[in-house]
């Protein structure tokens, strides 16, 4: 299996070496000294290096399993998400260098302790009590579309909806089950685009669980009104 810390390890071991070495002459120093600057000192370079591909300048499925297991978490969680999120991630399953380290930077995370610390404050945030409701989780549940998405496709396969809506959305959040009852309910729905998605955050803050005060002629996309018919007749 591959020793995702090697890299980093063997060139701090290396720098060190060099320090010890007796009676350096002047080309020695400048060796010694430019090996230490290449050294990945930075902790937040250090974790890049860890969970980065072997053959490629990113942190890949692998990292992102060899991450979550010093997180302690699942890669279904939620936080891992959210971690997308705060590095502005543009590929599923993906974190480049950049992303990395700015996305670190404005979280002020540098360790896993750290960085689990800050997920899940962030998770506490965005999802806890009525905050489904503040401009940062919208952001946040329109990313989480976004980049679930198949890259050049405009809706998000039903299967990937229902099992995104269990992350994303807090615990007996109105309508979640129901609308995913409704989508196992009805085979012809395959998936769903962005305008759908947006809208049922809104839909589930506006329209009360009894659906009294739901307007068939309001501008819903027309899929809510197959679900209030749904809900009718179960």
């Amino acid at each position: 299996s591959t020793n995702f810390c090697e890299m980093p390890l063997k060139d701090l071991f290396y720098g060190r070496k060099k320090e010890k070495e007796k009676a350096p002459t002047a080309v020695q120093t400048s060796s010694s000294s430019a090996a230490k600057q290449t050294a990945p000192k930075d902790p937040v370079l250090v974790m890049f290096e860890k969970y980065r591909e072997q053959d490629e300048d990113k942190i890949g499925p692998e990292g992102i399993m060899l991450l979550c297991q010093d997180l302690q978490i699942e890669p279904t969680d939620v936080k891992v998400l959210i971690l997308a999120w705060r590095l502005n991630a543009e590929t599923q399953g993906y974190f480049t260098r950049s992303e990395w380290t700015v996305g670190m930077s404005i979280l002020r995370a540098d360790s896993p302790t750290s960085l689990i610390a800050r997920l899940s404050s962030l998770d506490s945030q965005l999802r806890s009590g009525g905050a489904t409701r503040s401009p940062a989780f919208k952001e946040f549940y329109r990313f989480a579309f976004r980049f679930s998405r198949t890259p050049g496709q405009k809706a998000l396969e039903i299967d990937s909806v229902k099992a995104l809506l269990m992350i994303v959305m807090p615990s007996g959040h109105p309508h979640v089950q129901r609308l995913i009852d409704f989508f196992n309910a009805t085979p012809s729905i395959r998936g769903l685009n962005e305008d759908q998605w947006s809208s049922f955050l809104l839909f589930s803050h506006e329209i009360k669980t009894d659906l009294s005060n739901f307007d068939p002629d309001g501008a819903w996309p027309s899929m809510f009104d197959d679900y209030c018919a749904f809900c009718a007749k179960a």
